[in-house]
Formats: C-alpha cells, sequence, structure tokens
C-alpha cells in the first residue's frame, strides 16, 4: 500500500481515503494494524487467497502478515483507510479482550447493517474532529475512541460467535491459550519456560507456533504486554517508579529501566514527562 499517500500522526497512525487505481492486483504491504471500510462503490479483496467482494458498510481488521489484494474495483471505489503503527495499536489492544482477536484472526471482514453504517459515519466524523482539532491528549482520546470502536464489535459478535474452538486446529487453540496467559500473568512472569510449562509444551514448540500465527517470537509477546503494563502504572501519579517494580517483579528499579529503555528507546521518566 502506498503510504505517501496518506496524512501521517506523530501518534504512529496514517489514515485517509483510497480509490486504489494504482495498485490493483498487486499484493499490498500493510502496517501492524489496519481498519479500512468501504465509503463507496465495490471491489473484490483477497485476502490470504480467500475472494471477498466487498462494498459499502464493509469493514477489514488486518495485520501486517495478511496478504491483501484489492481488484475489479467500480469506478466510484473508495475506502477509507487508518494505518497503525505497532505502539499505538499495542495501546489500542491493551484493554481488548483475547476473544475479538481470535475472532478477527478468522473474519477479518464485518458487514454492517443499516443503522451500524450510520454509527460507523459518526465515528469517522468524531474520528476527524479528534485528529484536527486535539493537541495535548490526543492519544488518549484516540487511543479510546479506536477501542471504542473495537469494543463495539466485540458487543455485536455475541458470546456465542466467541465460541470458535471447534474451528481451531490444535496449534491455533495453543497460540490464543498462550495470548490469554500473556494477559493473565505477564506481572509476576517473563520468561517463555513458564508459559511453555503451563501448557504442557517446549519452549521451542511454542516458539514454532507463535511465529506461525502471529509472526513474533513468545518473548517479544511477552515483553510487549509487559510494557504495556509499565506503561499503563506510569500513568498512576501517586506510584512512584519502585513501587512499579516491585509491583512488576522487577529486581530493583534500574533493571526495570534498562528493560523498558530497551524495548522503547525511552526512559521511564521521560515517559512519564510526556504523558
Amino acid at each position: 500500500m502506498n503510504k505517501d499517500i496518506f496524512i501521517e500522526n506523530k501518534i504512529g497512525l496514517k489514515y485517509g481515503n483510497m480509490n486504489f487505481n494504482q495498485a490493483l492486483d498487486f499484493p499490498l504491504k500493510l502496517s501492524y494494524l489496519v481498519l479500512m471500510y468501504v465509503k463507496d462503490g465495490n471491489a473484490l479483496a483477497s485476502i490470504n487467497f480467500k475472494m471477498n467482494i466487498i462494498e459499502k458498510g464493509s469493514v477489514l481488521v488486518l495485520s501486517e502478515d495478511d496478504i491483501l489484494i484489492i481488484s475489479q474495483n467500480s469506478s466510484d471505489f473508495k475506502m477509507k483507510c487508518f494505518l497503525i503503527d505497532r505502539p499505538f495499536a499495542s495501546e489500542i489492544a491493551f484493554d481488548l479482550p483475547n476473544h475479538l482477536y481470535s475472532y478477527l484472526h478468522h473474519y477479518p471482514i464485518l458487514n454492517l447493517n443499516e443503522l451500524q453504517l450510520k454509527q460507523l459515519e459518526l465515528w469517522e466524523q468524531q474520528c476527524d474532529y479528534l485528529l484536527h482539532n486535539i493537541t495535548v491528549y490526543q492519544r488518549k482520546m484516540l487511543c479510546n475512541h479506536f477501542q471504542n470502536f473495537f469494543l463495539a464489535i466485540s458487543e455485536q459478535i455475541g458470546e456465542s460467535d466467541y465460541d470458535l474452538n471447534k474451528k481451531f486446529s490444535r496449534k491455533e487453540e495453543l497460540c490464543w491459550k498462550f495470548w490469554d496467559l500473556i494477559g493473565t500473568y505477564a506481572k509476576q512472569h517473563r520468561d517463555v519456560a513458564f508459559y511453555a510449562d503451563k501448557l504442557c509444551i517446549t519452549p521451542f514448540y511454542l516458539s514454532q507456533i507463535t511465529k506461525d500465527f502471529l509472526n513474533y517470537a513468545p518473548k517479544d509477546l511477552i515483553n510487549r504486554q509487559v510494557i504495556l503494563e509499565i506503561k499503563q502504572l506510569l500513568k498512576t501519579p501517586n506510584k512512584s517508579i519502585n513501587d512499579i517494580a516491585q509491583e512488576l517483579h522487577f529486581e530493583d528499579p534500574s533493571y526495570m529501566g534498562r528493560y523498558f529503555k530497551r524495548e522503547t528507546k525511552q526512559s521511564l521518566t521521560d515517559f512519564r514527562r510526556s504523558l
């Protein structure tokens, strides 16, 4: 996807409208998280080699390892696209239900009804306002705004549709169980062996699974969750660095500081000052 035509925001978000006339029938390079929806017209969308018809009201939620090819677009075809970098996408995902990820993994295209389409149009208007009129709290407000979008999807899916285990292979089931375990135990455990033991598999096998389905090593996924936990706690003014280090079971604050800087290229103090 030609990102040069998009408006780039400093928080790690690119956005704009696209008709794909210059990118038909070619695999598109995607960001860590991509949210797209059809505003007008229709086209064919091949996602991971599965062909779909998309039209007004079709919403696509994709990741960087998906393969998207647009073809046979109508003359009035237009999509709104949000390309979200990994750090900001991770913040958005922090408070979302884990089962949503597995649902979107299997069903990356959602088709909205008339009422939902009207709500999407209102959501886009609010998003445009935040992008063009808010500065100091823009990152936090946009994070909440995208979280609301995905929570609305969760609400519409319903609990019955979350039961996808019968569709899972053994590897997929282990992958999503690992994802759940990270959310539960990342504050206490940062070693891959702990999670492999919980799943009754070897660390090597766990590594194979996560690379196949999530395109990341287990340690990368654990570290990402720990960084999100640290950032969340740093937003609490009455918690000292020492308190946070103890809560997250780091040996001492200086080690947590080195860990945070290695993963984010930013010191704990600098991050807290930027809030």
